[in-house]
């Protein structure tokens, strides 16, 4: 199982703080979150492509969306944030 969980505006618009998952990829992942995100609140304005624009953090290294996953990994979703 991988273990993931969500910060920022990802938790707070999806309700999800956390997700135990048997899953391979990144890619593979997000649908299933957002198939978790509109099951809980089926007018979400958070989409795919937010979370695809997110950072990705495996085990406490920044990855990209094509990593692999296996069991017992950690990965954290993170909102990119520009400021001004």
């Amino acid at each position: 199982m991988v273990s993931v969980k969500l910060f920022g505006t990802f938790r707070l618009d999806s309700g999800i703080k956390e997700l135990e998952l048997d899953i391979s990829s990144i890619k593979k992942l997000l649908p299933l979150i957002m198939d978790e995100v509109k099951r809980r609140d089926p007018e979400t304005e958070l989409t795919i492509k937010d979370l695809k624009g997110c950072i990705f953090s495996l085990n406490g290294k920044q990855v990209g969306i094509n990593a692999k996953l296996k069991d017992g990994d950690v990965l954290y979703l993170v909102p990119a944030v520009a400021g001004g």
